[in-house]
């Protein structure tokens, strides 16, 4: 069983932040991966369209350098956006990992590969490195040119573009099959690498120098939570997680993932109401048990259960719980507390692990109808997402008639799982409220595409469509094992694994 449990942790979260599907055309080998072309989707550790296999997350080309549109730009496909990505309200989003090629047109360094942006378009070459000979601020890695030499914006550990020897090297914990620093590990840039923009940074806040086009994104903040891991930071068991589950990003990295609904005790908020227990009118047992602790900076928070006569109050519906080791939990045990709000005895009795593997707080007794108020999907009846309406309340989702039970593109999440297959949930760091994006290719066409970190081919025919919208991520709908990507199953309807309950 354990053998088991770590070949599914290797593929769990694979597709937890960005998977395409189709099989990849023929093409020439060469050089980086392209993500979002025309005719197949993008694959996270996919096979190229050389037929070669992930080589450690390299630089990814996510749409033509002549014609992709650059992050904010007006978009209607993923394939139209440099990033991949792309929300019908918000336009082309933003996407580490996954960047421009020579030419492409960008708006901060960390939006092309060469990390170098030169008067809105990305270099041909890679910048300059650390303490090496420059010109100008824009060739360095670090975004500084001082005396000649461009100066570091970490030495702890090397930013993104620096040369590598191991993945260790880097603040990223990723060296790509370049040899250079990758930010393609998770879905949000590691504290410590380099940024250029706030909602690219795990932590929600990228600081940058007087007079600098670069900075570093800060630490997550910090406070009464059990845990210090927010979602899609690195770590390396459960308990460094505030939602206790640690598995595979992009890359295979293990990261922090992202639990539904409600922001659970540790992970970020930008209010009150993101957090588990915040809206003190749900109805939900522990309603008003939690709230958002904003840090010096302002920009961010993490939730808290607030203290109620010298003690914390009992966990609300949705948070985190102490779940013990069974042959159902990715992990070996859940070190949160196990004080849930409810009516059953032992406490224990109302910690359950969610579709997704987070252990949670459940003290509804049954489940919650269609339209009816939710901290998590796990409340919900008939495996309903739990989203967000118009003033950011959480109710489970009342589907069109006849339609499916998922969030289409332009509707709104709070994770990937509530989006139709292909949907991606682009939200701002610490809010429970997102819109469903698409990461779908453009009608099919000419030009087969490379998996993600892959190393692509240049030119190909074209290659096999996936499911309509795209293939299915981690825990989102499907009908047969082909719709889900990355291989993994189609379990009573969704792609999860049978020993995740």
């Amino acid at each position: 069983m354990k053998a088991l449990r770590n070949a599914v942790l290797t593929l769990l979260a694979l597709s937890s932040v960005w998977a395409g599907c189709g099989s990849s055309g023929s093409g020439s080998a060469g050089g980086a991966a392209v993500a979002g072309s025309t005719a197949s989707g993008a694959g996270v550790g996919g096979t190229s369209a050389s037929g070669g296999t992930n080589a450690g997350g390299g630089p990814s080309f996510a749409g033509s350098t002549a014609n992709c549109s650059a992050v904010g730009a007006s978009c209607q496909f993923g394939g139209d956006c440099c990033s991949g990505l792309c929300d019908p309200s918000a336009g082309c989003v933003s996407v580490p990992g996954m960047c421009g090629g020579p030419g492409a047109p960008c708006v901060g360094a960390t939006d092309c590969c060469s990390v170098s942006c030169v008067s809105g378009q990305c270099t041909g070459s890679a910048c300059v490195a650390d303490n090496a000979a420059c010109a100008s601020d824009a060739e360095c890695c670090g975004g500084s040119c001082k005396s000649g030499v461009c100066a570091p914006l970490n030495t702890a550990c090397k930013t993104a573009g620096n040369p590598c020897a191991a993945s260790g090297d880097c603040c990223s914990g990723l060296c790509g099959a370049d040899q250079l620093c990758s930010q393609g590990g998770s879905f949000c840039i590691q504290p410590g690498d380099a940024c250029t923009r706030d909602g690219d940074c795990c932590a929600a806040n990228c600081v940058i120098a007087a007079g600098s086009a670069v900075g570093t994104c800060a630490q997550p903040p910090k406070g009464p939570s059990y845990c210090t891991g927010v979602d899609g930071t690195l770590c390396g068991s459960c308990n460094d997680c505030c939602s206790r589950l640690c598995a595979p990003g992009p890359a295979g990295i293990n990261i922090c993932q992202p639990a539904s609904g409600c922001h659970v005790t540790g992970d970020l908020c930008l209010k009150d109401t993101d957090c588990c227990g915040g809206d003190a009118t749900s109805g939900l047992p522990g309603a008003g048990n939690g709230q958002c602790q904003l840090d010096p900076s302002g920009k961010i928070g993490i939730c808290t259960n607030p203290v109620n006569g010298g003690s914390n109050a009992c966990n609300p519906e949705g948070n985190v719980c102490h779940y013990l080791a069974d042959n159902n939990y990715m992990c070996s045990s859940s070190a949160a507390r196990s004080d849930c709000c409810g009516p059953l005895t032992p406490k224990s009795q109302m910690c359950l692990l969610d579709g997704l593997g987070v252990p949670r707080c459940l003290g509804v007794g049954s489940c919650q109808a269609a339209g009816a108020t939710c901290a998590s999907a796990a409340d919900c009846c008939d495996k309903l997402p739990c989203v967000p309406d118009a003033t950011g309340a959480l109710h489970c989702l009342v589907p069109p008639d006849g339609g499916l039970a998922c969030v289409p593109t332009g509707g709104s999440c709070t994770i990937n799982a509530d989006c139709c297959p292909g949907g991606l949930c682009n939200r701002p760091r610490g809010s429970n409220v997102g819109s469903c994006a698409s990461s779908t290719p453009p009608p099919p066409g000419t030009g087969g595409t490379g998996g993600y970190g892959g190393n692509g081919g240049t030119s190909g025919t074209s290659g096999t469509a996936g499911a309509p919208g795209g293939c299915a991520l981690y825990g989102q709908i499907c009908s047969v094992d082909g719709d889900c990507c990355n291989g993994v199953p189609c379990t009573g309807g969704d792609c999860v694994y049978s020993i995740v309950k």
